[in-house]
């Protein structure tokens, strides 16, 4: 189908690109009852992508008609937004491993295998445990008009578990996962199960004595993953080159404390974003974003890039929507150098805090949150007290970062993320009773 549509427009237009993705999602959930449920799917979808008299029109579909696609990505170039893009030439690929084939070859019995062994890890006596266990394999062509004509295939496989208490010492669910390109392993379902056991191990605590608002906080790696969501935001886009990021016009500035060291990786091994080119047909690299603090980049594609003035970091991706999107691939939080135990004797008398529900806040872009914080634990002395509930943070995200006690050497993977643990000083804590 590709090679049809540029065939088709290259007489027409000033320029087009096109990207076809395919995606063979298998997966398998266990109940609380012991019910097994398997679904499948198979999607292809392709985007397409033209230039015309100096606008951009973009438009997708999951049939087969290239005719119809081409029409309704000229119509939208008739009324779309006036940009001077220009596509990238053909350039030798990066090696990068985003495909695992035993990965592709998991059938529902390898992934029931999978499941069933982190059931029974975690099934124990005052306990109601969901599993899952999934994988997907697809492809990404990509092509354009100036001669790139590229692909690549990826796996992405994961584990998971929805962990609820019954009975005495009652606790929120802990919901524990984790996912890459290759099929998690039992060290994998191993290190899920001693996170849960970690959580849910300490009582709650029936009486203590208060918090000051200014108590000073450790984020597990889970934690600080939802964290740093507004800086994930501040980062890319529009609204980091445009827009209203605190970011914006910033490059070169030392913004965050010297401890943050933080990069893009699409080329780290085996990783859910890992790709040798971008969907705007851009080769992938590593992009180091701050260091020690200081902003060295923010993220482009092409049509941001040429808004902005400034080339694309290759991290142009295509959504369902058809409109592109600026977005990370693999980001990674550089770890410190503390171990757990030294953050916790670190903390002093302070909340050590293994998962946050993100709910945004009155400005989330720009770092203000408030953050329910439902595995929240009190430790003096270095040692955990107990669980506290009604825990909410809320503060500046930008401003915390500006001033971290310690980054931790605990760097975990979380899909597309790895982050370590954080301590952060400078938010309020509110314990509701």
């Amino acid at each position: 189908m590709i090679a049809r549509l540029l065939d088709r427009l290259a007489p027409r237009v000033g320029a087009a690109d096109t990207v076809v993705k395919s995606d063979d999602l298998l997966s398998l959930a266990i109940s609380p009852e012991g019910d097994t449920r398997t679904t499948s799917a198979r999607s292809r979808t392709t985007y397409l992508r033209v230039l015309k008299d100096g606008r951009v029109g973009h438009a997708a579909t999951t049939g087969d008609d290239a005719e119809d696609l081409v029409a309704r990505s000229l119509a939208a170039a008739s009324c779309g937004a006036e940009v001077a893009l220009l596509l990238p030439a053909p350039a030798p690929l990066p090696g990068v491993a985003s495909y695992a084939p035993h990965a592709v070859a998991a059938d529902a019995t390898t992934l029931d295998g999978l499941a069933r062994a982190l059931l029974e890890r975690l099934q124990q006596s005052g306990r109601r445990v969901e599993v899952w266990a999934e994988r997907a394999s697809g492809r990404v062509l990509v092509a354009n008009t100036r001669g790139v004509h590229a692909g690549y295939h990826a796996t992405l496989a994961g584990v998971g578990a929805v962990v609820e208490s019954i009975g005495a010492g009652w606790a929120p669910p802990c919901r524990v996962h984790m996912a890459g390109a290759g099929l998690p392993t039992l060290a994998d379902v191993e290190a899920l199960v001693a996170e849960v056991d970690r959580r849910l191990r300490p009582p709650i605590l029936e009486r203590y004595r208060p918090l000051a608002t200014a108590t000073p906080v450790c984020l597990a790696p889970r934690a600080a993953a939802a964290f740093l969501r507004p800086l994930r935001a501040a980062l890319a886009g529009y609204e980091a080159w445009l827009g209203s990021s605190p970011l914006r016009d910033r490059l070169g500035e030392r913004v965050f404390d010297e401890k943050l060291t933080v990069s893009d990786d699409p080329l780290a091994p085996g990783r859910p974003g890992s790709r040798p080119i971008d969907d705007d047909g851009v080769v992938s690299r590593r992009i180091p974003l701050i260091e020690r603090g200081r902003l060295l980049a923010l993220l482009a594609d092409l049509e941001v890039g040429a808004r902005a003035g400034v080339p694309s970091t290759g991290h142009g991706w295509r959504t369902p929507g058809a409109a592109p999107r600026v977005g990370p691939t693999n980001l990674r939080i550089a770890p410190g150098i503390e171990g757990p135990a030294t953050l916790l004797t670190m903390l002093g008398r302070g909340l050590l805090i293994e998962e946050l529900e993100w709910r945004g806040g009155p400005n989330a872009l720009g770092g203000t949150l408030s953050l329910s914080a439902p595995w929240s634990y009190l430790v003096e002395g270095g040692v955990v007290r107990g669980r506290l509930e009604g825990v909410t943070l809320s503060g500046n995200v930008f401003n915390a970062l500006g001033r971290l006690g310690a980054v931790g050497n605990d760097a975990t993977w979380l899909g597309a993320l790895c982050a370590p643990s954080l301590l952060v000083e400078g938010l309020s804590v509110t314990v509701k009773a």
